[in-house]
């Protein structure tokens, strides 16, 4: 039977973290009239973010994150979700290159087909399986752009391990990973999913359903679910509103269709008299 089966609403936070200011020329903290053609790619997919949390009651925050001293940029989202994880029962949290594929999918219903059980603290998408994303043992690491997190004690351990990774007090040479690509995703890819403590609470999530985009077939991380747009990223704007498009005019038909009668003229009527009315 699925867990679950009601809508959680604003047990949910949809997240994003970014350590910079965002309010040049058509970025999102911009204060002007949004130009879609000339709207950078990250703005567009966090109007995706929000858009797909206000359909499902989602709660949804922007956080403005100063950059971790010593620390590259993408740390920011590992404290971002650690602090969020005290609030809410599951934080989302995606880069701003990430999207939603299907904004009609509520997140319950990922929950339920990729099995997410109370034991699950954290789940994440497998990278392609090449050479450059492969940890020190040959395994594929899993992609940070997109994170389920659920609350729960263990999830503090594991954020907080993940924090202090760099400090090499819990994971000997974790340092390297403070400026070195790629960074976080590295460090959780080569110390913590090796971790005894918190082995088991980590799911992965396949490439081919919550990572990557359909350009990149060839990698078999197709985005079913959740696309990705790691290196093309100027395809994402074309995919948000392709997404949307999809639902808002067959919307629009309803609507024509419902008020076909004073809409629709037929050559027999009074054109005059039934365009006056």
């Amino acid at each position: 039977m699925p867990r679950f089966t009601k809508p959680l609403r604003e047990k949910i936070l949809i997240l994003d973290v970014d350590t910079r200011p965002l309010d040049g020329p058509g970025e999102l903290l911009n204060g002007t009239r949004l130009n879609t053609t000339s709207a950078h790619h990250n703005t567009i997919g966090r109007l995706s973010h929000y858009i797909y949390a206000t359909i499902h009651g989602y709660d949804y925050k922007l956080i403005q994150a100063s950059s971790p001293k010593g620390l590259h940029g993408t740390w920011s989202k590992v404290t971002a979700m650690k602090e969020a994880l005290k609030y809410h029962e599951f934080v989302i949290f995606l880069d701003g290159d990430a999207m939603v594929r299907h904004p009609h999918l509520p997140m319950e219903w990922l929950f339920n087909y990729w099995d997410i059980t109370p034991d699950t603290l954290v789940a994440m998408a497998l990278d392609p399986d090449e050479p450059q994303n492969r940890d020190a043992k040959g395994k594929t690491l899993l992609n940070t752009g997109f994170i389920i997190g659920q609350r729960d004690p263990r999830t503090q351990e594991l954020f907080e391990a993940w924090e202090s990774c760099p400090t090499d007090m819990r994971y000997p040479d974790c340092s390297k990973w403070s400026q070195q690509w790629s960074h976080e995703q590295a460090a959780f890819g080569n110390h913590l999913r090796y971790d005894t403590a918190l082995q088991g609470g980590i799911k992965t999530l396949s490439c081919a359903e919550a990572n990557g985009y359909p350009e990149m077939a060839k990698t078999n991380c197709t985005g079913e679910f959740i696309r990705h747009y790691w290196i093309f990223k100027d395809l994402l704007p074309a995919a948000v509103e392709s997404s949307i498009t999809q639902y808002f005019l067959p919307r629009v038909q309803g609507l024509f269709h419902q008020n076909f009668a004073s809409v629709v003229l037929n050559i027999s009527d009074s054109v005059v008299s039934s365009i006056k009315e």
